[in-house]
């Protein structure tokens, strides 16, 4: 699966909810502001670092029940188009493979996947974080295997944005970390998920509720500069076009460019929403809710 990350609540300082506020605020009235998103922020709570107990095959038969699993849970994960049934089989797969074998890295990253699935479009807050915890607690897992594993920073990032959303306690760490584990991918050279972490983590810094610096790490145009970089490593992927064209209406808005509003319309139409727009192999069901999301973006943006 992949995901942007979007309108996912991040952070406590959404309680001043438009960036360029900031500027026109008097300073007493700034600080009064802070006092109160530091009370907020006393009942912060880290993103978990657990990981999985360390566990390998006592035997060839142990080996092979192993194999067995995760090819099943492969399978449930692949078959089109995805549903909650199935990801959920899957996500039971998975653990059970855990508990025979931690230490193979395809089935966590592949495990962190499943639940991430889970954790980004079942309804339920408080489900949406259990699965979440359990995908970190594979990312972890793997990052202790191999600390620059791609896949292993990847979906502790987007994981954590997850947890984030499930229960805003875990903003002000996951904003930390979400940033951390981008940045070395993107400093590697190595890419995922169809420019998946320019993609994160342009959409993290353009979200319009999230402050910048010093408060924060919130920045438009930075943003906007790291989705151009996901269309340029994958232009085909719509995901990337979906949340630069978010970030261009952001973009138009505040610069009162109307050509470029238009330019994110086109964007669109053409990527997601047009007669030639189709969903990738394998992802039907994703491509169906960025659908909703284009459609939102164009009505709020007539």
């Amino acid at each position: 699966m992949t995901t942007a990350v979007a309108d996912i609540g991040l952070h406590p300082f959404q309680l001043i909810r438009k960036r360029r506020f900031w500027a026109s605020v008097s300073m007493a009235a700034l600080v009064a502001m802070l006092g109160l998103v530091m009370a907020v922020c006393s009942s912060c709570q880290s993103v978990p670092d657990d990981v999985v107990e360390n566990r390998t095959p006592d035997s060839d038969d142990e080996r092979q029940q192993f194999a067995r699993i995760v090819k099943e849970a492969d399978e449930l994960y692949a078959a089109q188009p995805r549903n909650e049934k199935r990801v959920r089989l899957s996500v039971q797969k998975y653990a059970e493979a855990v508990r025979i074998s931690s230490v193979d890295h395809d089935m966590l990253w592949k495990g962190a996947r499943a639940n991430c699935w889970l954790a980004q479009y079942l309804p339920d807050k408080a489900e949406r974080a259990v699965f979440a915890k359990t995908g970190i607690s594979y990312s972890q897992t793997l990052l202790k295997l191999k600390s620059d594993s791609t896949e292993g920073l990847f979906y502790l990032a987007v994981l954590s944005g997850l947890l984030a959303d499930a229960d805003r306690s875990y903003g002000l760490s996951a904003v930390n970390l979400m940033d951390e584990s981008l940045r070395k991918i993107i400093d590697s050279g190595k890419d995922f998920e169809h420019g998946g972490a320019h993609r994160v983590l342009g959409t993290l810094l353009s979200d319009p509720e999230l402050p910048g610096p010093p408060t924060s790490i919130g920045s438009l145009r930075n943003g906007k500069k790291e989705l151009e970089a996901a269309v340029e490593k994958a232009p085909d992927w719509p995901e990337n076009h979906l949340y630069l064209a978010k970030a261009e209406f952001l973009w138009a808005a505040e610069r009162n460019k109307p050509a470029i509003a238009q330019q994110a319309r086109d964007r669109l139409n053409k990527y997601l929403l047009g007669s030639e727009a189709k969903a990738p192999a394998g992802y039907e069901f994703e491509f169906g809710q960025w659908q909703k999301k284009a459609r939102e973006f164009l009505n709020a943006n007539p």
